[in-house]
């Protein structure tokens, strides 16, 4: 007991001893502590945000049938015959076969979706959280009605029984009363959503009866939609098959890792930091020399002077991490993340502006402290130990 007592009183001595070494080379802990916040305030911002767009990439993918099903005219997307409609149906373990025609309007330099469905036969999966804010969904035999998200209600001042214009290819302008508003888990969708029925889509469109813009198929049995999605592609090689996991790993890549950007910058910035610890850490004073050899005159062995070292490492880090965390943080939610904004959604930005989704993980902030210790911990050691073994005559001597 008495040893355990007294081993924890060293650790409490050697952790004391740490601190005011980091007060007394001032300029060294500078150096490190605003390299590494700096770091990992950038570190953070991307890690926050492509957390968050891979989250809404995978709730988004929820929104998708089983199997969607689009026509490829020299490798271009076209309508699509409903004659196809009627074939697949035929194919064992399909439920149904529901047509949408959607397409995009361009309205104040943003692009805005406009979606025709059945509302009858198309189901709203419950996991993206679809709920009516107000007024009530679309009904089957309303006319030039639409039902928009929240988010775009709000930027366009929208309540129920309002109208809303919208031009068609044409400029020709077609009003829709709005039946409701609805929200979702989603924000991209509750941004640039606008449902109308398949009618008035068609007519919006100038789709004929008998095409759509893609099919949705719906299986009786998840576990044979690859099955029915390979017998869609053997009897219709001009269609393009995308089943939910497809889709769903097409809008991760797309949406999260941006092309290996942020892996890259993970990378650059570890060895940033890394050199800069071992640049620090490499140039000791002559005072620290001789704080080395009056140690090791007093009786501290090689061990207790790398325990010191790393505990000032430890305590740099996490400074260091807490600091750019907490940056990071408020330059995404409170500044909005400028220019990473931009360059994490890409091609989305030309969409409605929509609350940026971020995702501060447990596993994300795990990383981010693991990444501010690990370079200091390796670019303190090497010079620690070489300054440890070091004879205390010499180390005084400073020769």
């Amino acid at each position: 007991m008495k040893n355990r007592s007294r081993r924890f009183q060293e650790h409490i001595n050697f952790l004391n001893y740490a601190m005011d070494s980091i007060f007394t080379y001032k300029a060294r802990s500078i150096a490190i502590v605003f390299s590494l916040m700096i770091a990992l305030m950038v570190l953070g911002s991307i890690a926050f945000i492509s957390d968050g767009l891979t989250k809404e990439a995978e709730s988004s993918a929820n929104f998708a049938p089983d199997i969607t099903i689009q026509y490829l005219q020299a490798g271009r997307q076209v309508a699509i015959p409903m004659e196809y409609a009627q074939q697949i149906s035929q194919i064992s373990y399909v439920s149904k076969v529901v047509p949408r025609v959607w397409g995009y309007i361009y309205y104040h330099n943003r692009i805005y979706t406009v979606m025709g469905i059945d509302a009858v036969k198309m189901p709203i999966p419950k996991d993206i959280g679809f709920v009516m804010v107000s007024g009530k969904f679309l009904q089957p035999n309303d006319n030039q009605t639409a039902v928009v998200g929240n988010y775009l209600a709000k930027v366009f001042d929208l309540e129920t029984n309002d109208i809303l214009v919208l031009y068609d290819q044409s400029q020709q302008p077609h009003n829709f009363t709005v039946n409701g508003i609805f929200s979702m888990d989603v924000n991209l969708y509750t941004s640039d959503l606008i449902l109308i029925n398949l009618n008035d889509s068609r007519n919006f469109f100038n789709v004929s009866a008998e095409e759509a813009t893609d099919l949705c198929v719906y299986v009786e049995d998840q576990t044979q939609t690859r099955y029915v999605a390979q017998q869609i592609a053997q009897s219709s090689p001009d269609a393009r098959v995308l089943t939910r996991e497809a889709l769903k790993d097409a809008l991760v890549t797309t949406y999260g890792a941006r092309s290996g950007f942020v892996s890259v910058v993970w990378y650059i910035l570890l060895l940033s930091v890394i050199l800069v610890a071992w640049n620090q850490a490499s140039a000791v004073s002559e005072e620290a020399r001789e704080e080395v050899g009056i140690l090791k005159a007093l009786g501290f062995s090689t061990s207790n002077i790398l325990e010191i070292r790393l505990l000032e490492a430890l305590i740099l880090g996490f400074i260091s991490a807490s600091s750019g965390i907490f940056l990071s943080v408020l330059y995404d939610f409170y500044l909005g993340a400028p220019v990473i904004r931009d360059f994490m959604l890409g091609w989305a930005a030309v969409y409605p502006s929509f609350p940026l989704p971020i995702l501060i993980s447990f596993s994300t902030m795990l990383t981010l402290y693991a990444v501010a210790l690990f370079p200091l911990f390796v670019g303190s050691l090497i010079p620690a130990w070489k300054s440890a073994i070091t004879e205390p005559d010499i180390a005084m001597r400073g020769s």
